[in-house]
């Protein structure tokens, strides 16, 4: 069972429990989501409106979650890559050796 967490985001006092999250893991994450709604103010003084800036901040989110997952594949796709040209070198050298060892 989840354990309930009293944090605070901006203004606003919630009690949430995660799947899965430690209340270490929350309160760390809602410190996050409470400096990212904090930067976003600032820069935007004229909304006044805090679900605007909550889709602001989901948005900001969204966009650094979707790099950090493009930047992971590249990463994945060049490691494949890379041992799959060891793997045939690897088969090549051993081809090699066993062809001029008979």
């Amino acid at each position: 069972m989840n354990e309930k967490v009293e944090v605070q985001i901006g203004t606003r006092r919630l009690v949430v429990e995660m799947e899965g999250l430690t209340p270490i893991e929350i309160s760390a994450l809602a410190q996050k989501v409470s400096e990212r709604v904090g930067e976003l103010q600032s820069q935007n003084n004229s909304v006044a409106d805090t679900s605007k800036i909550a889709l602001l901040v989901a948005l900001s989110f969204a966009a650094e979650l979707d790099k950090e997952r493009s930047t992971h594949d590249l990463t994945r796709r060049l490691l494949e890559n890379k041992a799959e040209s060891l793997s045939q070198s690897l088969r090549e050298s051993l081809r090699v050796g066993t062809d001029s060892g008979q």
